[in-house]
């Protein structure tokens, strides 16, 4: 990596005491998604981050505004701005639950020499604040940008994204921009992204009460942790690794070590683990579910089982499937239907198509050279097993905030950014934002 100029080393010295408090307070909001309330659509604490997040926009002297209570802006509008077409760099305040094992508290940043720590320093508080910044500093500089610029912050990107509609229905989309909430270089492609559920029958009778499986489940992780209960009433509890669901071959999936020790299970519970040890354990690229796509462009398949229940008469095996752009949902389903026997059924609980832009496109060009330029690496845009604003937001690609070579952090235990990345995130940022406002 290149070294940043002098110039900016200055202003980020300078400002580095204001920029640690202003992510300090957005990191010590749980904003993880909760039940409806008046003017907060999820929950009060994903709005308590976005009230946080225009206050400090305020206070950096940009114009603010509100949609939908779900969609904040800090905005800057040079005089030189002779359009109402905005360019968009779109994060999001509300994070994923902090879950167990952090060695920190989770919400509460915690400084090392090297590391900011806490849920959403990465995911997505910490390159939002970036952006913010670097529009603070194109401001001060009275910047003479051709367009307005916004950067926005969402309450719901984790979960689902329902909070772009509600903004779209009150403003305009940008012309083009980008959301911080991806990887480096810029992402031209995301993955098409399927999760589905295999209702298996089972004889409870044969079962008895006592039979019982319990864990620390969610589709955006690989679970590490879930117990078993016998027909017998004794108890066996097993151990994975954690990991986001969108890098399973990070982690060590529990279910693999449950099915096996639940293998001679009487009846359809001995079935179902059986036909998951043969099809799903260990197959990171559903190899052994006849669902092993790839493509030059996207890479292979991944496959991330994440839950298996207990419900009335039968047992629920939930699943998550990132896909290559070339493939399609009809191919896997049908695959994976081939293979259930009589009485199993698959059904699709939620899906997400693949997004592609044109990787040649100028404003697109534009950011893979500012990454060029700045990192002295190669910029060529690339795709991405990820889920982003992209899908929901025209005219938005990802364009960082992970750097080559590093993966699997997000959605975890001890969720980090390395300081001297969020510094050269945030001039990476300035120059950007100054590229796409005068294109």
């Amino acid at each position: 990596m290149k070294p940043l100029e002098q110039k900016f080393e200055q202003r980020l010295d300078r400002d580095w005491p204001a920029i640690t408090a202003a992510l300090r307070r957005l990191i010590a909001v749980p904003s993880v998604e909760g039940p409806a309330a008046p003017r907060a659509p999820f929950g009060v604490n994903p709005r308590q981050a976005l009230t946080t997040g225009l206050e400090i926009a305020q206070e950096a002297g940009l114009t603010t505004g509100l949609a939908g209570d779900a969609v904040g802006w800090g905005e800057y509008r040079s005089p030189a701005a002779a359009t109402d077409d905005y360019v968009g760099i779109v994060g999001h305040l509300d994070v994923v639950a902090a879950g167990s094992g952090w060695h920190t508290p989770p919400f509460e940043l915690t400084i090392t020499p090297t590391q900011f720590l806490g849920r959403g320093v990465l995911d997505n508080k910490g390159p939002w604040l970036s952006a913010l910044w670097a529009l603070r500093w194109l401001a001060e500089d009275g910047a003479p940008l051709k367009r307005p610029v916004r950067v926005l912050a969402g309450s719901n990107e984790e979960s689902g994204s329902q909070d772009i509609p509600k903004y779209l229905a009150e403003q305009p989309a940008p012309i083009w921009g980008y959301t911080p909430d991806g990887k480096y270089p810029v992402v031209y492609g995301e993955r098409g992204i399927l999760r589905g559920a295999i209702t298996w029958p089972i004889d409870t009778a044969v079962l008895g009460p006592q039979f019982a499986i319990s864990g620390e489940f969610s589709p955006a992780i690989v679970p590490d942790r879930a117990a078993l209960t016998f027909p017998d009433g004794h108890q066996e509890h097993f151990h994975g690794k954690k990991a986001p669901s969108n890098a399973p071959e990070l982690g060590d999936n529990v279910l693999d070590h449950l099915t096996a020790a639940g293998t001679q299970l009487p009846g359809g519970a001995g079935d179902l683990f059986q036909w998951y040890q043969a099809h799903f354990a260990g197959a990171f690229a559903g190899e052994h579910a006849n669902i092993r796509f790839t493509d030059p462009v996207s890479g292979a398949l991944q496959l991330t089982p994440y839950r298996i229940a207990l419900s009335g008469d039968h047992l629920t095996l939930a699943f998550s499937i990132r896909y290559p752009l070339n493939t399609t949902e009809d191919e896997i389903v049908s695959n994976l239907r081939g293979l259930l026997p009589a009485g199993a059924a698959l059904t699709v609980t939620s899906r997400m198509a693949p997004v592609k832009h044109d990787p040649h496109s100028p404003f697109i060009q534009a950011l893979a050279k500012v990454y060029t330029d700045i990192t002295g690496t190669d910029g060529s845009p690339v795709t991405t097993t990820g889920a982003t604003y992209a899908r929901s937001m025209p005219n938005i690609v990802a364009f960082g905030p992970s750097f080559p070579g590093q993966k699997g952090i997000a959605h975890k235990e001890d969720e980090w950014l390395n300081i001297s990345d969020f510094r050269r995130m945030l001039v990476i940022n300035y120059l950007s934002i100054q590229a796409l406002a005068n294109l």
